[in-house]
């Protein structure tokens, strides 16, 4: 018969609209059970007067790129930060990058992350993650217009291998709208980034630019992509690329008309604010994407391009950013978006019952659920998160 444990804290948030003062997580071979308030009985773990709430969810990140830290600066522009970010991976080494992402793994789960998205451009990661307590989607990253390797995918486990398209400036229409097709068929997450730079725009309005240039000077002769197209987001609609499992990364240069297209599709999205800041001094329109009915989920990118992997650092830059956007809002792009966006929001996202008991405990000091939300989206707290994550929870 399987035991049961019962966390406490002061708080438990059970989804960010859904709060509990002096609450309590019935937890039963790694599925949560109960949740409620007040009295209880049994093995107990009393966290402290903070706050218990679901594991946040990092659904864009590079952890290959973790060894290249405070090595590149985005000042020249994109195109060049992209040239030197390429020419220092490759002469950074095998075991540099395997160690820049094992030392990136512990930071997030140190900093109260439980579920990621991973973008594998070498295919360095997945026996780390795999080896790791943390779950999601692992995404091997293609670009170009041929595909050089076998591809395997799955979707059965709490941790699923799947393809991620690199970007539209960078694949062929065929190879994108194949490697879409693939996942299609698995029925699981493909991630692509969109919209993210004016060299982009550029180029695929145009056929030509410093992209162009750089494309010829990569080998990737892109003569035959039918270019141009009239917006990146409109492009990949007429490929048919863009559904429910599709993961829009960026989209800093997305309107109003792009907005209606995602939504239409139903498109996933998510946004690495600090990395946009930092590399092109612009951010996304989020409360346009938030008014259109759009549902973003967050990502830190690179420590390449932002000084964490931390989520809650992400949250905090949202909330200097957009002081309108309610932190509820803000916590639910942290949790119940990300886990969606990923497939994931049967598992994760909420502390829910049937879901995996993996949360993290908040050393915040309020007397408010109002004081709480703002407390976490503004990352006010002074002593470490602690990450609890599943070690026998049923697949799925």
């Amino acid at each position: 018969m399987n035991s049961s444990v019962i966390h406490k804290a002061g708080w438990v948030v059970i989804d960010p609209w859904t709060i509990i003062n002096d609450g309590y997580i019935r937890v039963e071979s790694g599925l949560i059970k109960e949740t409620g308030k007040g009295l209880c009985s049994g093995h107990i773990v009393d966290h402290g007067p903070g706050a218990l709430l679901p594991v946040l969810v990092n659904a864009h990140t590079h952890l290959e790129l973790c060894a290249l830290k405070d090595k590149l600066l985005p000042e020249k522009g994109f195109r060049n930060w992209v040239e030197n970010l390429i020419n220092l991976r490759n002469s950074a080494g095998t075991e540099n990058l395997r160690t820049g992402a094992i030392n990136g793994v512990k930071e997030l789960i140190e900093s109260g992350c439980g579920v990621i998205g991973e973008i594998s451009t070498l295919g360095l990661t997945w026996e780390i993650i795999s080896n790791s307590s943390l779950k999601g989607v692992w995404f091997r990253e293609f670009l170009g217009n041929v595909l050089h390797e076998e591809i395997t995918c799955n979707r059965n486990k709490l941790l699923i291998k799947s393809i991620a398209g690199h970007a539209p400036h960078t694949l062929s229409p065929e190879l994108l709208a194949d490697l879409k097709n693939i996942t299609r068929k698995e029925n699981i997450p493909f991630s692509i980034h969109l919209a993210e730079s004016k060299d982009e725009i550029f180029f695929l309005t145009t056929g030509k630019g410093i992209w162009a240039d750089f494309m010829t000077e990569r080998g990737i002769d892109f003569s035959g992509w039918n270019l141009p197209v009239e917006t990146p987001v409109r492009y990949l609609e007429d490929l048919g690329v863009l559904d429910e499992n599709t993961i829009a990364v960026h989209l800093i240069h997305a309107d109003k008309k792009d907005f209606e297209i995602l939504l239409r599709h139903n498109v996933r999205v998510c946004l690495c604010l600090r990395s946009n800041f930092n590399l092109h001094n612009m951010m996304p329109d989020l409360t346009g994407m938030l008014k259109a009915g759009i549902k973003p989920c967050l990502g830190t990118d690179s420590l390449a391009s932002a000084e964490s992997l931390s989520i809650f650092d992400e949250m905090a830059f949202v909330s200097k950013s957009f002081p309108s956007i309610p932190p509820a809002e803000i916590l639910a792009m942290a949790t119940v978006n990300g886990a969606s966006s990923l497939g994931f929001g049967e598992m994760f996202g909420t502390l829910a019952p049937e879901k995996c008991a993996a949360f993290v405990y908040v050393p915040v000091d309020v007397s408010s659920k109002s004081g709480l939300l703002q407390a976490l989206v503004n990352a006010d707290f002074k002593e470490p998160c602690k990450t609890v994550l599943p070690t026998n929870a049923t697949s799925i």
